[in-house]
């Protein structure tokens, strides 16, 4: 899948200002209304744009805490630690990973208790044999964006 010049700069104007308007889009990029909604609708078909959502800034919302916990368990029941992980509510970001670790995520805790109690519990389940969690002091970048542009240089 490939996306030309016109769709990089929407959906770079879209990761700077998600709630832009249409209109407002085709305005800022010289280009035409219906132009921009069909690209628009043409890049949600095809999965590059699969939704909105607002950037939480969890700290503020009483998550005082940020762990990421990698988890090793038994390679034939990986598949069912990967279905239990990713229906946890705790996690933001779940990556099945190459190495030494089977599975990284990123997840939110009120605090040390919260975090306590999460990795206990994630022990526990069926399949899961070591856990090693580091808690995140800074987050100087948390969840940034991917300069587009770069596709069109290759």
């Amino acid at each position: 899948m490939s996306l030309d010049r016109t769709d990089i700069r929407i959906l770079e104007h879209l990761q700077r200002d998600g709630r832009a308007s249409l209109r407002k889009l085709a305005k800022e990029l010289d280009l035409s209304p219906s132009t921009v909604s069909n690209r628009f609708h043409d890049l949600q078909e095809r999965g590059v744009i699969k939704g909105f959502r607002p950037v939480i800034d969890y700290e503020e919302a009483g998550f005082g805490l940020t762990g990421l916990i990698e988890v090793n368990g038994e390679a034939n029941r990986m598949e069912d630690v990967a279905d239990h992980v990713q229906d946890l509510d705790r996690v933001i970001a779940f990556f099945e990973v190459t190495g030494e670790t089977d599975m990284v995520m990123v997840c939110k805790f009120i605090d040390r208790e919260d975090l306590n109690t999460f990795v206990k519990g994630l022990q526990k389940q069926d399949g899961v044999t070591e856990t090693q969690t580091n808690v995140v002091l800074t987050s100087p970048k948390e969840w940034g964006t991917v300069r587009l542009d770069i596709l069109s240089e290759q």
